[in-house]
């Protein structure tokens, strides 16, 4: 059977929320008092689209740096807003005492209340947001290269080996991805999802607030033609799983594809917590797409993660999505890649994806029909 396995953001829905989400949750962690605290007069409680875009704006240099991380492969909002965040983060913490920064650096005690600590002991710290680029500009691509430069740069600008809390999923790395989850889905949907005691009361959730790339109808007769003319639909994205069910069965397209047939980067993590070996798990590496064409099976997890070269036939498998992620996710594989040019880059991104040799690039996930049907 031939398989169509489609990415979301960027082909489906709209990333813009979801980087401001990543933006307000970056800002936030530097700037509140319940964090860091570099800047107390900020209300993030009262912010309007306005206010949300300047944020964004201030933290990701009018997106220069999120088109780079995309450039670089990086396809997940909780590792994008990460690295930036864990950047500022190194800048700030220059200025602790050898003692503070050996406790700062602590996996085993960090938590929110040592950011309030640190921003309790700093003064007059000025951030430049444009650092970031700076030092991705000689970074390979690659998850996994990213991650390694950033705890290189630990390393050598804080003058310490004690690196852990920059790594995949650190104490850190979790307590980022908990306040996106919170600005995202809101503090009640949180609670709900996350099992986790809510950080802050006042957050109403961005989910609810999607935009939809294509017309709806459009988007339910393409899927319902392509399983008409026997194709297996799936998905592979890197958003949680909440965060794309709940969007999917607003627009009613949910009903169209099967349980275990939808991956998203809830399952990237708990493969990752089952093979730590194995991780980085998520895009550019394949193995979203693996499992979500097989079949969303805990059991074959390492089997999905494992010997990815050339995996399926070209002929068969088709991968629709917005990102080089996607694109060497596809290559990786050997299966046919389609490019729609409604990701953050829009019809700027069909340089970069012609140079990697796209099988095919379209205009919108609409156009995948005179290739496919």
């Amino acid at each position: 059977m031939k398989s169509v396995l489609f990415d979301v953001d960027g082909v489906f829905l709209s990333e813009e929320r979801c980087f401001d989400v990543s933006a307000l949750t970056t800002y936030e962690i530097l700037m509140d008092k319940a964090y860091l605290g570099l800047d107390t007069n900020i209300d993030f409680q009262n912010l309007n689209d306005k206010d949300i875009q300047k944020i964004r704006d201030i933290v990701f240099d009018h997106d220069k740096i999120l088109v780079k991380l995309k450039s670089l492969g990086l396809n997940s909002n909780w590792d994008m807003l990460f690295i930036v965040t864990a950047l500022h983060f190194i800048e700030v913490c220059k200025q602790l005492s050898l003692s503070q920064l050996e406790k700062v650096l602590n996996v085993e005690t960090f938590s929110q209340q040592t950011l309030q600590e640190i921003g309790a002991s700093v003064s007059n710290t000025q951030l430049d947001f444009k650092a970031p680029l700076t030092f991705l500009a000689d970074v390979e691509p690659g998850k996994d290269h990213i991650y390694q430069a950033l705890i290189a740069y630990a390393q050598n600008v804080l003058n310490t080996s004690r690196t852990e809390l920059f790594e995949l999923k650190s104490p850190f790395w979790l307590l980022t991805q908990e306040v996106y989850q919170e600005w995202y889905l809101g503090c009640k949907l949180f609670k709900e999802v996350e099992q986790k005691e809510n950080r802050a009361t006042f957050k109403q959730g961005y989910i609810y607030d999607e935009v939809v790339l294509r017309p709806v109808d459009e988007i339910k007769q393409l899927l319902s033609d392509l399983k008409d003319a026997g194709y297996q639909i799936a998905i592979a994205t890197g958003r949680p799983r909440t965060e794309t069910i709940v969007p999917f069965e607003t627009i009613n397209i949910k009903e169209l594809f099967e349980d275990e047939h939808i991956v998203t980067a809830s399952e990237v993590l708990i493969a990752e917590d089952l093979y730590p070996e194995l991780k980085p798990l998520g895009k550019p590496n394949p193995f979203s797409y693996l499992a979500t064409l097989d079949g969303n099976e805990q059991s074959n997890y390492k089997k999905f993660a494992t010997n990815q070269e050339n995996r399926v036939n070209k002929d068969e498998v088709f991968i629709v999505g917005d990102s080089l992620a996607d694109l060497l996710s596809a290559k990786t594989i050997g299966a046919t890649f389609i490019g729609p040019l409604t990701g953050l880059k829009g019809q700027d991104a069909r340089a970069e994806l012609e140079s990697y040799e796209a099988d095919y690039i379209v205009d919108h996930v609409g156009e995948i029909r005179s290739i496919l049907l």
